[in-house]
């Protein structure tokens, strides 16, 4: 890939590119002129001013929230991995162009993921910065998108890949667990005003986690966590059972490669199933039993693409759960026949290696749009498209 100008210009020269099934477009976002009879197939564009951060940005990880306090979805993109970069804060014009940046922190650094959250109960989102090998670091907002560093999270130096903010024990104030790449998976009880606890392992023996998915999996109304592993480790369910205690429960046949994972009903039955996905494929799909267990998975993407990153939303409007993954290509939604099957299709833009996924109505038209933290290439936005009469 050339420099950033010259990649800019070739991207200028040609028309937006789309995809999908024929679902149809209502208008050429983006872009003046008629809508072509290719365009009438259309499920999201991409275009060069959708394009944020710089081409060396090595962005692992995105997270969508209202920042500046104006009602549109910002970007709070993590850049480093395991090399110093700044993190930034892309704030939306409101169509979804991200025109203003405002750097998060002053020093640059390893960084995997920000989790957003109000943590000193202002009404706003403040973030919780988690790095590989440093302490994670807590930034209070004041409301505009102007954020200072609080503190550092106690004991929390670990080579951190992922990580979730929310309330695992019930009292009201946002808890940190993280996903650790060796050892034990850590959760810092939150303390209130922005502080945590130290850390306290989930109970197993841990290693080689990178993803991290919370839902309430048996719906007693608390979270779970499945925490999905590499290095051939099995990934886990660690089932809530309240008072600040977890059951783990490994997933059949999980044992492997399985960057990230997803939970989200899958199959329409009413009960939240698991999605792992791996680098190398193929991919698994656990269907939860109507007695709260998982069997054996469902394999798909048999000799196609791995996966790095994903995400679950209904992304064509027909009522199931679809999936949006990040490769190391051209990155896919993966279209859900409705029963946990998948059809694979390739998104439009540029290949690029894509650690993290975000899905949100970045323009406010309500339909979904995706947003791809890329490493080494500009980060990207894709809009979706209404169907023809919407």
């Amino acid at each position: 890939m050339g420099p950033p100008v010259l990649r800019i210009w070739r991207l200028l020269a040609i028309p937006l590119r789309i995809i999908g099934p024929a679902l149809g477009a209502a208008c050429a976002l983006l872009a003046p002129g008629p809508v072509s009879a290719q365009d009438t197939e259309a499920a999201f564009r991409d275009h060069p001013f959708l394009l944020f951060d710089e081409a060396d940005s090595r962005t692992a990880d995105v997270s969508l929230g209202d920042l500046d306090g104006d009602g549109d979805l910002d970007v709070a993109a993590a850049n480093g991995r395991h090399w110093p970069q700044q993190d930034w804060l892309f704030l939306n014009a409101g169509d979804g162009r991200l025109l203003e940046a405002v750097p998060l922190g002053e020093v640059r650094s390893t960084s995997y993921t920000i989790r957003l959250g109000d943590l000193d109960a202002d009404g706003d989102l403040d973030a919780v910065v988690v790095r590989d090998t440093l302490p994670a670091l807590v930034y209070f907002n004041d409301g505009k998108a102007r954020f200072t560093l609080h503190s550092a999270v106690p004991d929390s130096a670990i080579p951190s890949r992922s990580a979730s903010l929310l309330d695992l024990d019930g009292d009201g104030v946002l808890d940190l667990v993280v996903a650790a790449r060796r050892g034990v998976d850590p959760v810092h009880y939150g303390l209130g005003g922005g502080a945590f606890a130290q850390p306290v392992g989930l109970p197993d023996e841990g290693f080689g986690s990178t993803g991290l998915a919370p839902a309430d999996l048996d719906g007693d109304g608390d979270t779970d966590l499945v925490l999905g592993r590499r290095d051939g480790a099995a990934s886990v369910v660690f089932v809530n059972q309240g008072g600040r205690a977890f059951e783990p429960r490994p997933l059949a046949g999980s044992k492997g490669d399985h960057r990230k994972a997803v939970t989200d009903d899958f199959d329409g039955d009413g009960r939240p199933d698991i999605v792992l996905v791996s680098t190398k494929g193929p991919h698994k799909l656990y269907l939860q039993k109507s007695d709260g267990s998982f069997g054996s998975p469902r394999l798909f993407g048999e000799g196609g693409a791995g996966i790095q990153s994903i995400a679950a939303a209904d992304l064509d409007g027909d009522g199931d759960i679809d999936l949006v993954a990040g490769v190391d290509g051209a990155n896919l939604v993966l279209r859900n026949a409705g029963d946990g099957r998948f059809a694979a299709e390739e998104l439009p833009g540029d290949p690029a290696d894509t650690y993290g996924v975000a899905v949100g109505d970045m323009n406010g038209d309500g339909l979904p749009d995706i947003v791809f933290a890329n490493s080494d290439a500009p980060n990207a936005i894709l809009l979706g498209v209404a169907p023809a009469g919407d």
